[in-house]
């Protein structure tokens, strides 16, 4: 998922009621493209999937676990940053991600037991999913409000090891997926909750955050903060 590069003093922008507004609607598009991957039971977007391994484990509803795992996120944001300035700014992330999981139980609750069967349907909902998760990510950049806590956490780590934004972007992906498909595996010696879905989405998320930020800049808001 794309992330900003930088905090700014939100506070004081002329546009930061539009800008909390788009950050709002961001992370309920964001919510619904995941429960649609879900929803395809292939294996959920990479942004979720090891929450929604561990909501199988442990038996927990997806939002609540991914509660729990943002929360550990922003308190590992912490050990690493050790400057009390930068941390209060972190906690800014903390309502965004509790919304998301809000958000994402909230959905699943409205869907209930409605899932896709056949594998053109489920791949058309993965597809769906992701290019709506993709859009999604362009409207929280452009807003650049704050983030969810696996962006944060990215962004931390790329700061602290001078480590360029996509490279780390794309490590802590590969690490997030891989962890989702060793603890599915060593519980289940099945993959429960990722699979090629999760794969899919991981290697095309990218695709429809360009795409959809040119759609963004413009015809949606050509006053955001996003550059094309």
């Amino acid at each position: 998922m794309g992330a900003p590069d930088r905090y700014t003093p939100v506070t004081q922008r002329p546009t930061f009621r539009k800008d909390l507004l788009e950050m709002v609607v961001s992370v309920l598009v964001m919510s619904f493209g995941v429960v649609l991957t879900v929803k395809a039971s292939m294996g959920a977007s990479p942004i979720v999937s090891l929450p929604n391994v561990l909501s199988s484990v442990f038996g927990l509803s997806l939002g609540t676990m991914i509660f729990i795992v943002y929360s550990i996120f922003i308190v590992m944001e912490w050990a690493i940053i050790r400057d009390r300035g930068r941390i209060l700014l972190t906690l800014s992330q903390l309502p965004f991600s509790m919304l998301f999981s809000v958000f994402v139980d909230l959905i699943v609750w409205c869907l209930g037991s409605w899932e896709v069967s056949g594998p053109l349907e489920q791949w058309a909902l993965i597809v769906i999913g992701t290019a709506i998760i993709g859009f999604g990510c362009v409207l929280e950049i452009d807003a650049d409000i704050s983030m969810l806590a696996d962006d944060g956490l990215v962004l931390t780590i790329s700061r602290a090891t001078r480590v360029r934004l996509d490279k780390v972007m794309i490590i802590f992906d590969i690490v997030f997926v891989a962890s989702a498909f060793i603890v599915s595996y060593a519980v289940f010696q099945d993959f429960v909750g990722v699979g090629w879905g999760t794969i899919f989405a991981g290697l095309t998320l990218g695709l429809f955050v360009r795409f959809f930020t040119k759609i963004v800049k413009t015809y949606i808001r050509r006053d955001g903060n996003i550059s094309v």
